[in-house]
């Protein structure tokens, strides 16, 4: 099957970031321990994703942080050596409701939490990617450019000083945020020398063709700083429609890694939206069901990408 670009992929650039790959993309997904195992026994253990993907909220109690921690241990413990845990870390107070809590966490008020958090990092004492405050632009975290900066300068100061082995990505929310312009975006930055990676989350098929994405790319590239996809996954296409899912969304989304090669490292969230959206409460009933073992074309199609050279596997990082 042909996908309509060459089978070459454009040589990577390669900056020398925190647990920057030299060549390839780093395969990841999640985002909880059975979609993970679903999508690991479908594409096959010979392609297990080198990333998983989980999330905190710094905003809880203690105790739900800790337990946070040691179950995601317990995953990455049962799952092969050498996964790299690629963490949203969340300051809000509500369900997308706009309750960034940004502001208390960088006056100190959640200080305990974050202590809690550096202690699970260095238990963990593996690689990891903390995506601190994921989606920072979004209206629906509602954080404001000064202290949603701080509170990323005091994480990022605290993983140097603690010798926490954790890369910061500083994550856009891309699309989903109406790709604001990229002055507005530079007032969230906190500076080249507390960021490792940037990161744009990519959601709906209009997202792939936009020129705030090319911007972005672009941007990161001025910056010298490698780009991660925190989370991808076919919203309001899915999976079920096979050949059809997979031209509007599937191929311009291989397209884009394949042609930007600052890409080094995307993250699939493989979920039926739906299921989620009545068990978490929240409103992603029509995002469809993005798990790519439930149609034989996109699974067939999917694996086939996912043997190129490009990408980057738990056996061959």
């Amino acid at each position: 099957m042909q996908n309509g670009f060459s089978q070459e992929a454009k040589p990577r650039f390669n900056y020398n970031a925190k647990y920057e790959p030299e060549k390839g993309i780093y395969h990841g997904a999640g985002q909880d321990k059975n979609g993970f195992h679903d999508y690991v026994n479908a594409v096959g253990q010979d392609k297990m994703p080198a990333i998983y993907m989980t999330y905190v909220n710094i905003t809880s109690p203690v105790k739900r942080i800790e337990r946070w921690g040691k179950s995601l241990k317990q995953v990455l413990d049962s799952l092969p050596k050498g996964i790299m845990p690629q963490i949203g870390l969340g300051f809000t107070g509500g369900k997308d409701t706009g309750a960034g809590l940004d502001k208390e966490v960088a006056d100190g008020k959640y200080n305990k939490q974050l202590q809690a958090f550096y202690k699970m990092l260095l238990d963990l004492d593996r690689p990891s990617f903390t995506r601190i405050g994921y989606e920072f632009e979004g209206d629906w975290n509602g954080y404001s450019p000064e202290s949603f900066k701080k509170v990323f300068i005091t994480i990022s100061k605290a993983f140097k000083e603690k010798n926490i082995k954790s890369a910061t990505v500083w994550c856009s929310g891309g699309g989903s945020a109406d790709f604001i312009s990229l002055e507005k975006l530079m007032t969230y930055y906190p500076g080249d020398q507390y960021v490792d990676w940037w990161g744009i989350d990519i959601f709906s098929p209009e997202e792939f063709d936009h020129i705030g994405l090319q911007n972005f790319f672009d941007a990161a590239h001025i910056h010298k700083r490698p780009v991660m996809i925190g989370e991808c996954t076919p919203r309001f296409v899915g999976v079920l429609d096979g050949e059809t899912s997979w031209d509007k969304w599937f191929k311009p989304f291989f397209k884009m890694l394949h042609d930007n090669p600052g890409i080094k490292a995307f993250c699939y969230i493989n979920w039926d939206w739906e299921y989620w959206s009545n068990r978490n409460g929240f409103p992603w009933h029509d995002w469809k069901d993005a798990r790519i073992e439930k149609n034989p074309f996109v699974l067939e199609a999917y694996k086939k990408e996912m043997e190129k050279p490009l990408f980057i596997h738990l056996n061959n990082k």
